[in-house]
């Protein structure tokens, strides 16, 4: 993965400032696999490439000292991170209550707010969406699950009842989900 923005960054450290405090930040910085010259270290823009290199740092400590090495925990992630950036990028299909809205406007801001690869939308009925991220290259779990489950909480933020996604087709650079509601 390469060219992260620095807005996935910093929606992970924003997580562990939320849940663990300042000090708690600063123990996670502490525990990277980063030296001090690291942009971590530096103000992080969020619009900025960085190196997926760095996620996956962040990743890794994470899962190890937060997340007691339960992958499926950034798919709370995820949904943490639709609260704080939904309203900020997406609240038009908020106050539309306009779930497939969300999920269109998702894959044309993906350049800007994800940054790597690309996310095509189909709909094949207003409330069932085929949605197809391709990475362009083999993608952490982390990174798929902290995007499903910005993506479910999303839809569920813009008015969808009962959401269900599954796992149409997967390999190691792309993942397409068949995304539904009532």
């Amino acid at each position: 993965m390469s060219g992260i923005k620095g807005v996935v960054l910093l929606t992970r450290l924003k997580y562990v400032e939320s849940n663990y405090g300042k000090d708690g930040l600063k123990q996670f910085l502490d525990k990277l696999d980063v030296d001090k010259d690291s942009p971590l270290f530096q103000p992080v823009i969020i619009s900025k490439d960085y190196s997926e290199d760095l996620l996956q740092d962040i990743d890794k400590v994470l899962l190890k000292e937060y997340f007691n090495d339960d992958v499926n925990k950034f798919y709370e992630l995820g949904a943490w991170n639709a609260h704080h950036l939904l309203p900020t990028y997406f609240q038009i299909y908020i106050d539309e209550k306009n779930p497939g809205g969300f999920i269109e406007q998702m894959a044309r801001l993906r350049p800007h707010l994800v940054g790597l690869g690309e996310t095509l939308v189909s709909a094949i009925e207003p409330n069932q969406y085929l949605v197809r991220i391709n990475y362009g290259q083999p993608y952490p779990e982390s990174a798929r699950l902290s995007e499903l489950g910005f993506m479910e909480e999303g839809v569920r933020m813009c008015g969808a009842k009962q959401v269900k996604s599954k796992v149409e087709e997967k390999d190691e650079t792309s993942v397409e989900y068949q995304i539904e509601w009532k």
